[in-house]
């Protein structure tokens, strides 16, 4: 067990997630937890808050992986809020034969400055690894998912249930015992509409600065053809932060 400290970090507001990056490798059979958390107060001519908790089970048994994930984050600046989301997400894999699963997602998010009351996600497709090393992955993924939005009532737009096929390719390098890539594109066009896409994609570089202190450097591209009223189609991040880890008994 182990505890993520998550010191400084810069982000912009994503309705997609990326779940790739919530994968870890689990080589024995067990039950695993982890938390992270981070605060920022300041108060006088300045008014800020910035909260964030998060939390992940991963579990092994035989060949069958799952993880659940959790995540909530605030941030308000002199009675403004500019940041305001939370998301859960459960995962399950079977090995049907060696480097081919069958996954099954469940997720649910919230994400006010896109203003999305909540999105529901229910997804059953096969996943592939290509190259599964140490210091090399290469995967693809096809999963036809059932989506429900709730969005703010003020826009009058309905609420209805749509069905999408999620395909991506995620890589990651690991360079050396301190440093790795990896990168993650999600294509997600509507069934019954297939100019109604959806795009994500994410590239993260970590260092290792000392044993307990790492540096991350994200950056992240959104893209949705049809975004509520308000709301542009293209997003664009670049995220820095340090991560304190700290091994639990």
């Amino acid at each position: 067990m182990r505890f993520l400290l998550l010191l400084v970090v810069a982000s912009a507001a994503h309705a997609q997630i990326n779940t790739e990056r919530m994968r870890r490798s689990v080589d024995d059979e067990g039950v695993y937890l982890s938390v992270d958390a981070s605060a920022a107060y300041a108060t006088g001519n300045t008014e800020y808050l910035r909260l964030g908790l998060g939390g992940r089970t991963d579990m092994r048994f035989g060949e069958d992986l799952a993880f659940i994930v959790g995540r909530f984050d605030l941030s308000r600046a002199d009675e403004a809020t500019f940041l305001d989301r939370s998301f859960l997400h459960a995962r399950y894999n079977h090995a049907l034969v060696p480097r081919v699963y069958l996954e099954t997602f469940a997720q649910i998010e919230r994400n006010r400055q896109q203003r999305l009351v909540s999105r529901t996600l229910f997804g059953l497709g096969a996943r592939y690894e290509l190259v599964s090393q140490d210091s090399l992955g290469l995967a693809v993924g096809v999963t036809p998912m059932f989506e429900h939005e709730e969005l703010d009532e003020e826009l009058g737009e309905d609420q209805s249930g749509v069905v999408r096929v999620s395909s991506y390719a995620s890589a990651r390098w690991t360079l050396n015992a301190t440093t790795a890539i990896s990168t993650t594109t999600y294509v997600q066009p509507r069934v019954d509409a297939t100019s109604d896409l959806r795009v994500l994609n994410q590239t993260a570089l970590s260092v290792g600065l000392t044993r307990w202190v790492r540096l991350r450097v994200q950056t992240n591209l959104r893209y949705d053809s049809r975004p509520p009223d308000g709301v542009e189609r293209t997003d664009f991040s670049i995220e820095n932060g340090l991560v304190l880890v700290v091994p639990v008994p």
